[in-house]
């Protein structure tokens, strides 16, 4: 009995041990197989994208013959366009034909309050009126560019152009541009061509006197260079100002006052047009030209002056503006109307309101008259050109 108990625990051993020596692994626990417990952490910001930041490039059609003169040139260009108050980047020296130039890298817009480069615009003005004689136009320009210059805003030139067989003539200025407030404006690069030379070297002559003009008016020039005019010659100035997204807003137009006298003389009205001038300037309306224009078989004169543009959140309001008083009463005799006009009108400019016109109308019996005079916005008016926003 002792031998078949000894034999029956020898058989659960070999049993067990046969069992334990067969292979066996873990097909779904292997350790590489456990995904990685994350430690905890606390929430932290999200990612932040940086605003986008505008690179232009600057380009000229300047060259130089080699390749080591182009690098002095480009750091001198990148002076005036600093001077300017551009944000510069650097620049390259690029081939250009068979000889070299130069690419700078800028930021193509300035912060709001930046004093440069100043919010100007240049502006032509022409009258539309035609001279026979030439000396007559070139006396009606001279008068016309003194006017602007008398209401402080800069002159870069005048010239006389052909009007069909007579001659007329247009004057180039600056004003202001009044920007609508933003955060920041557009950098431009823009040219102005003035000037007319026979020869190649006269336009080059003047070239310093033109970047004079943009200097004395507060306008960065970056460059000046003689260029073709037809068969002549003309000088070109680079300037650069800043510009906002809605377009211009100059802050002077010009205005028209056609006036109410009759004469039968052409010679008679543009006598009478220049010795009314000076009414329109004392009363806020600086004025830039007078003209002659026919009136039936008669002649009149027409005047043109200088208005503010005061920008408002609804539009425009001019800064001044002609306005018409009737008189409410009649007169048997024209000599009594005149008289009573007389004295309204001095009532009226005692009162502020510069009267630039007047008229007495009707027939025996029954005479009036009516005054023009001008109406101001505001005690203040738009500062002068000063070139700046």
């Amino acid at each position: 009995m002792l031998i078949k108990f000894v034999l029956s625990v020898f058989s659960v051993l070999a049993f067990s041990a046969a069992s334990f020596a067969q292979s066996f692994d873990l097909d779904s626990s292997t350790l590489k197989d456990i995904p990685a417990i994350k430690p905890a952490a606390p929430h932290g910001p999200g990612p932040v994208t940086p605003p986008g930041v505008t690179i232009a490039s600057y380009s000229t059609d300047e060259t130089v013959t080699f390749e080591s003169q182009a690098k002095p040139a480009m750091d001198a260009r990148i002076a005036v366009l600093k001077a300017a108050g551009i944000t510069t980047l650097g620049g390259r020296v690029v081939p250009l034909g068979n000889d070299y130039s130069y690419v700078i890298d800028y930021l193509p817009t300035v912060k709001n309050g930046a004093a440069l480069p100043p919010a100007v615009l240049v502006e032509t003005y022409k009258n539309g009126a035609s001279y026979w004689r030439e000396a007559d136009a070139t006396e009606a320009m001279k008068a016309c560019a003194a006017n602007f210059r008398a209401a402080k805003l800069p002159v870069l030139g005048s010239y006389l152009y052909d009007a069909g067989s007579d001659n007329a003539f247009a004057v180039d200025y600056l004003v202001n541009n009044a920007l609508r407030p933003a955060p920041e404006y557009d950098v431009k690069f823009q040219n102005y061509t003035g000037g007319k030379f026979t020869f190649e070297s006269e336009a080059v002559k003047n070239v310093p006197a033109y970047l004079s003009l943009f200097k004395a008016a507060g306008v960065p020039a970056i460059r000046g260079k003689a260029v073709p005019l037809g068969s002549d010659y003309a000088v070109m100035v680079e300037y650069v100002v800043k510009a906002g997204k809605s377009g211009a807003r100059p802050q002077y137009s010009v205005a028209r006052y056609d006036s109410r006298q009759v004469f039968s003389f052409d010679s008679e009205a543009l006598k009478a047009s220049k010795e009314a001038l000076p009414g329109f300037a004392k009363a806020g309306a600086p004025p830039l030209s007078a003209v002659v224009r026919p009136e039936g078989n008669n002649f009149s004169y027409s005047v043109d002056f200088l208005v503010g543009n005061l920008y408002q959140p609804g539009g425009v309001i001019p800064s001044v503006a002609v306005e018409t008083y009737q008189a409410p009463e009649t007169f048997t005799f024209d000599t009594e109307a005149k008289k009573a006009m007389a004295e309204k009108a001095a009532a009226f400019n005692a009162a502020g309101l510069g009267v630039i016109g007047s008229a007495v109308t009707g027939s025996l019996g029954s005479f009036t008259y009516v005054i023009d005079y001008v109406a101001k916005a505001g005690q203040n008016g738009p500062a002068p050109y000063g070139g700046r926003p």
